[in-house]
């Protein structure tokens, strides 16, 4: 049934034929059984073919029908009604339901018209009595309300029938309005979790990679002089591996599960991991120095982490690019709103990252880098505010600073990223 549907849909002139079909057959009927006029057969067939094309050509039947209709009264051939004349109310609802604006008023005049032309015609040719005569006022009034009747029920129909498609297209509209905006949405959120996922994965590789090529090379050079050093450089290695490998077993439990169980199970890092971190670059031989000022307080896991791989990014990059001998500082300095989380180094070489102290960090020459993009976003998406820059006196800063509510927790901008 839905497909006939959608079949009729696409041929509209199937149906106004079938429409046509028993309008033709009653009006032959009504005309063999009266001897009608041929003229007046003429204009019958012209009525029927504005009704079999009405949804084709709508223009030209439109004024077919409105032609028809006073050739027949300026003709005196409308002698009596057949089921012909049903065209008009069938074209009025046409123009109502689907006609252009200009159609529309027009049958709203023809509506009035039409019937009160028809009745006198028929008064004026002596065809409303038997006789011949002229009938009364009253009767000619309530004639005319007669034959408007069907009119103004057609055109009722029509525009009962636009404004109901209309409300439909409005919806329709909608809803695909509503469906590109969740796809746009949805698209932004992929596009929030791949960075996401990119942060993590930078800062989980990215530092525990370098460590294992520094213990590498370290103890490349050891392995033939001081072979206890290097077993120590390999012990650093294997451990840093597992600790990669178990921050990436927690990754990926993250993006296997939806509903992020796997996040919330798996413990992350936070400020209390920032001192095994340095102790794990002072093996590496990176002089560190860990200070915190001020009273710590409970935060929230959100602000934890983007200060925990703060500190990890920093002195990442501090390791490869600091130079030899390069001395650095970490410090925690807690205050009443605040938290700031500062790295610094001396290192004796330019950093690849900076070249000047500025908010939000400078852009990375040559784009090639993703760590400070990946601390800007994590401390922007908790509130704060990020530092990054050559140091005047020489060296590399790199300093956080993020929001505390008054009572030392989380603040509610924080995200757990």
């Amino acid at each position: 049934m839905n497909r006939l549907h959608l079949w009729l849909q696409r041929h509209p002139v199937v149906v106004d034929l079938m429409i046509a079909a028993p309008i033709v057959l009653l009006t032959l009927v009504a005309a063999t059984g009266a001897g009608r006029h041929p003229v007046a057969t003429a204009f019958d067939a012209a009525l029927i073919l504005a009704v079999v094309v009405r949804r084709v050509w709508f223009t030209a039947a439109y004024l077919l029908v409105i032609a028809v209709g006073l050739a027949t009264v300026a003709s005196g051939r409308l002698d009596m009604l057949v089921p012909a004349h049903l065209a008009m109310p069938i074209l009025l609802y046409t123009a109502a339901a689907i006609g252009p604006e200009w159609a529309r008023r027009l049958g709203v005049l023809w509506i009035p018209v039409a019937p009160t032309l028809a009745v006198l015609a028929m008064d004026s040719y002596g065809n409303m009595s038997r006789s011949g005569s002229p009938w009364p006022l009253t009767e000619l009034v309530v004639l005319t309300g007669l034959l408007a009747a069907p009119l103004v029920a057609a055109w009722v129909w029509g525009n009962s029938v636009r404004i109901r498609r209309r409300f439909y297209a409005q919806l329709a509209d909608r809803a695909d309005r509503l469906e590109r905006e969740r796809d746009a949405l949805d698209r932004v959120a992929v596009a929030e979790e791949r960075a996401r996922i990119a942060r993590e994965l930078h800062d989980v590789v990215a530092h525990h990679v370098s460590v294992m090529v520094v213990q590498a090379d370290g103890a490349g050079y050891a392995l033939a002089g001081d072979p206890e050093r290097a077993r120590e450089a390999l012990g650093t290695i294997s451990r840093t591996g597992r600790e990669a490998l178990t921050e990436l077993r927690r990754l990926l439990g993250v993006l296997r599960t939806p509903d992020g169980e796997a996040a919330a199970r798996a413990p992350q890092p936070g400020l209390e991991g920032i001192g095994e971190l340095v102790g794990q670059l002072r093996g590496t031989g990176l002089a560190v120095e860990h200070t915190v000022a001020g009273r710590p307080r409970p935060v929230g896991a959100g602000t934890a982490l983007t200060a925990y791989r703060v500190v990890q990014e920093s002195l990442t990059n501090t390791l490869k690019h600091g130079g030899p001998g390069v001395r650095a500082t970490v410090r925690l300095a807690w205050s009443r709103d605040h938290l700031r989380v500062e790295v610094l180094d001396d290192g004796s070489h330019p950093h690849p990252n900076g070249v000047g102290l500025g908010s939000d960090g400078p852009a990375e020459p040559g784009g090639g880098g993703h760590g400070i993009i990946g601390m800007r976003e994590r401390v922007l998406a908790a509130g704060g505010r990020l530092l990054v820059g050559a140091r005047p006196e020489g060296g590399f800063q790199v300093s956080a600073t993020l929001p505390l509510d008054r009572d030392g927790g989380p603040t509610d901008r924080e995200v757990n990223r």
